[in-house]
């Protein structure tokens, strides 16, 4: 998950440094950054995930007590046809 992302997401930026993956001083500083308009605002568009991955998806989330990396669960979803 993307700092701001994280940020957004709670609001917190000790919740967010968690989320992110990073320090809470580097969600201070990116936070700092964009509300001083240095950081360029990105409006993402993500397709909706439905159907057999999203399955999939809610699956390896219970499995791994929703411990599971974003990066192991998309091999698998690759693995699978995504």
């Amino acid at each position: 998950m993307e700092i701001l992302e994280a940020y957004d997401l709670a609001g917190s930026l000790r919740v967010a440094a968690q989320l992110a993956g990073c320090d809470h001083e580097a969600v201070t500083h990116w936070v700092a950054q964009r509300d001083l308009r240095l950081v360029p605002r990105v409006d993402r568009r993500r397709p909706a995930m439905h159907g057999e991955f999203q399955q999939k998806i809610d699956e390896l989330l219970a499995r791994s007590n929703e411990g599971i990396r974003a990066d192991v669960a998309h091999e698998k979803l690759v693995a699978l046809g995504y």
